[in-house]
């Protein structure tokens, strides 16, 4: 008797989503499995037509609503409303190429003492043009070791993780601590507690198209968004973007101690750089003191970098000299100063 194809959950958290999520729920629909695969999308609190979009599918997903939680809170949501073997994750803004379960599943039943596959990724703009460059560096195309992902930040996409149910509940899923801050950091604390439970296997090839939105104005927009939430000037600039890295080190300080000095130096720097290309963003949108808000933030993180403090000064100049000095300058180092969002 021929046995049949494991089943998979696909754990979809949408949150706004509602230009984004009728692909990748599509992506899904048209994957190449022999087994069943049932589609979980959790609603995170969408304020926009997301639910509407949904209702088109109604019969061929199973939708979870709740509160806006952030994405952890969300991908539990979606577990604990699934029966697959194994859990698949897929961002509302992502898609998957059609062979990527069948590919991920094969590779996990051949190998039983593999905790988690996951692979490379296609990297696509906002409108869906695949790009020329893949996801993963290519330094990181090989499954780590635990030394390995505690000496630095390890770029594993979760839509294109599949794992064992088993190891997600050894888990406990993910940090729900982490909630609606940016970045949340919830995925990289989670990969490395899944490394514990057993071995990676890494696939080199594309299964994913990863969305990507870099336009100048919509960062600005994020800016001001985030910039609106704070109600302090101590908070301007900060609160936002190092909350979660700071649970992330504590998080990890906690569990590895000293076998982590290494990533908790990888995770501060990349806070820096994140408070520095804010810090761009503001100078290009003509607001210094917010800028300048970020730069002495940066310097928590990275207090020997000397491009931070020339940026710090680069805020007090008139705005008059400053234009009048970027005239005289190379302009690669001109755009470092005033923008647009660079970083480093």
């Amino acid at each position: 008797m021929e046995s049949r194809a494991p089943k998979v959950s696909a754990i979809v958290p949408v949150f706004n989503g509602e230009s984004t999520i009728a692909a990748a729920i599509a992506s899904v629909l048209a994957q190449h499995y022999d087994g069943e695969i049932e589609i979980v999308v959790v609603d995170d609190g969408s304020t926009d037509r997301t639910a509407s979009v949904l209702e088109r599918y109604a019969g061929r997903i199973r939708v979870v609503t709740q509160d806006n939680r952030g994405p952890a809170a969300a991908r539990n949501a979606g577990v604990r409303a699934s029966h697959g073997e194994y859990v698949a994750f897929l961002d509302a803004d992502d898609a998957w190429m059609p062979g990527k379960v069948a590919k991920a599943v094969s590779a996990l039943e051949t190998d039983g003492g593999t905790a988690m596959v996951y692979t490379n990724a296609r990297i696509v703009n906002e409108g869906g043009e695949q790009l020329s460059r893949n996801y993963t560096p290519e330094a990181q195309r090989c499954a780590p070791t635990m030394k390995e992902m505690l000496s630095g930040l390890w770029n594993i996409l979760p839509s294109t993780a599949v794992m064992r149910r088993a190891t997600f509940d050894k888990i406990g899923g993910f940090r729900e601590e982490f909630a609606t801050g940016y970045p949340q950091w919830e995925d990289s604390y989670f990969m490395l507690v899944a490394r514990e439970q057993g071995r990676f296997l890494y696939l080199d090839e594309p299964t994913v198209l990863y969305r990507v939105t870099g336009s100048v104005a919509e960062k600005l927009e994020r800016r001001r968004v985030w910039k609106a939430g704070a109600v302090t000037s101590e908070m301007l600039g900060a609160d936002r973007y190092v909350r979660n890295s700071e649970l992330m080190q504590r998080l990890v300080r906690e569990r590895f101690g000293d076998r982590a000095v290494r990533l908790i130096g990888e995770i501060r720097h990349a806070t820096a750089r994140l408070l520095v290309s804010v810090g761009l963003t503001a100078m290009l949108d003509g607001d210094r003191l917010f800028a300048r808000h970020c730069y002495w933030f940066a310097l928590r993180y990275e207090s020997l970098n000397a491009k931070t403090y020339v940026r710090i000064a680069w805020t007090l100049l008139p705005e008059s000299l400053a234009r009048l000095l970027t005239v005289a300058m190379p302009e690669s180092v001109a755009r470092r100063l005033r923008g647009p969002a660079y970083g480093g």
